[in-house]
């Protein structure tokens, strides 16, 4: 710990670690995020893997448990307005969808994450009272049921952020600034980012908003049924 530092928990996110902006005497700034090694390790890796083909924060420092990153300008796209969030976040997805992916060793496929989901539900680790409105009252179980009978994905695989909401996304004076919290980024279908978007904007801004979105959605995305089953899988992270 620096001293003399001032340390401002940033509360957001649902990645289960803390993030921390810390502000040294000499005015320099970074962030520190704490969460378990394999995650904060996962991460580093993504942010490394991502330096010059996308705005992510730079690697710092790296320590057991714990990522040092340097700061970001802007605010996330909870505190713009509903246009503002809806043009920046289109912005930041077809960015980050568009990330060539040769080379990428990152995999976040649906037979991988339903694995995960999997271990989650079975470890006891999914919190049944956080779901969403239409699914409270669902068993854990029960979703990862439906998600197993489901069939396989349509052919379609880029690059995705993983946990496409607008706290994710930084913006200043309407440009898209930075993008955080990659430590579920990795390879599959674009609607994995689209689904995530469209609620994080329906709960901030309502209907309108979610409609602003909607007139960027993409055609390999715009099917109602996959939207759905990236946000039921969601359900169990």
């Amino acid at each position: 710990m620096t001293p003399g530092a001032t340390r401002t928990p940033i509360l957001f996110g649902k990645s289960g670690g803390s993030v921390i902006r810390v502000q040294s005497e000499d005015g320099l700034e970074w962030i520190e995020k704490a969460g378990s090694t394999a995650d904060t390790e996962l991460e580093a890796a993504v942010l490394r893997w991502c330096t010059g083909r996308l705005p992510v924060a730079k690697v710092l420092a790296q320590e057991t448990g714990l990522l040092t990153m340097s700061m970001l300008p802007g605010v996330n796209l909870t505190s713009t307005t509903m246009e503002c969030a809806a043009q920046v976040l289109a912005e930041a997805l077809r960015l980050v969808h568009a990330t060539p992916i040769e080379g990428c060793p990152f995999m976040a496929t649906w037979a991988l994450r339903l694995n995960q989901a999997e271990h989650r539900v079975r470890a006891g680790l999914v919190d049944e009272s956080d779901f969403d409105e239409t699914n409270l009252g669902r068993s854990a179980t029960g979703i990862l049921g439906e998600l197993q009978s489901l069939p396989p994905l349509p052919d379609v695989a880029c690059f995705t952020h993983g946990d496409a909401c607008l706290e994710n996304f930084l913006t200043l004076d309407g440009r898209l600034t930075g993008i955080v919290d990659l430590a579920r980024a990795g390879l599959t279908h674009p609607a994995q980012d689209w689904a995530l978007a469209l609620r994080s904007i329906g709960d901030r801004f309502g209907p309108d908003g979610e409609r602003l979105l909607r007139e960027h959605l993409p055609a390999h995305s715009a099917d109602e049924e996959l939207l759905r089953r990236f946000r039921l899988l969601d359900e169990l992270f």
